[in-house]
């Protein structure tokens, strides 16, 4: 498993980027927690960069298992009303399997998980440059800025869910 984070996506954090409390893994953090808050995804291209890293960094290790949870969460959401429903357990049973795997990876994502969790990131990083005002200048302004983005997503979400069970 490999972790990617887009060109461009450098370039717009590229003024927070050398914060000497941020990791390059936390620029792909936000884009991935916007991603799955927005249940956006969307592919690299062949300019974008490969991998920066191969595995979780340490700080984030201990929450591997809630990252892996929510790239679950996100794809059930996605497939959720395209013939598939909360209660149907093979159709939820196969999406996991194909996402995760208990062998081979210290991420225990295959590699189709692996793959969506890129794409979950820079689709969240589409929706933080559509979104937000102007690329971050200042962490702190972009935090704020940030987590109000991401209640917005999740709003946005439930009532999108909430009209989709009451129709």
């Amino acid at each position: 498993m490999s972790f990617r984070l887009r060109t461009d996506a450098e370039k717009w954090f590229s003024e927070i980027a050398d914060h000497p409390d941020l990791f390059k893994f936390d620029l792909y953090y936000f884009c991935l927690m916007a991603g799955f808050a927005g249940i956006r995804r969307s592919s690299f291209t062949a300019t974008d960069k490969p991998a920066f890293i191969d595995e979780f960094p340490s700080v984030y290790k201990p929450q591997q298992n809630l990252l892996l949870a929510g790239l679950i969460d996100a794809e059930l959401r996605s497939i959720l009303g395209r013939g598939v429903t909360a209660q149907d357990k093979p159709a939820v049973h196969r999406q996991v399997s194909q996402l995760l795997t208990a062998t081979g990876s210290s991420t225990h994502l295959s590699n189709i998980g692996a793959a969506r969790m890129n794409e979950y990131a820079s689709g969240g990083f589409d929706l933080l440059a559509e979104r937000m005002a102007d690329k971050p200048r200042k962490l702190e302004t972009f935090l704020r800025a940030y987590a109000k983005l991401i209640a917005e997503l999740e709003d946005e979400s439930r009532q999108a869910e909430a009209a989709f069970d009451a129709a």
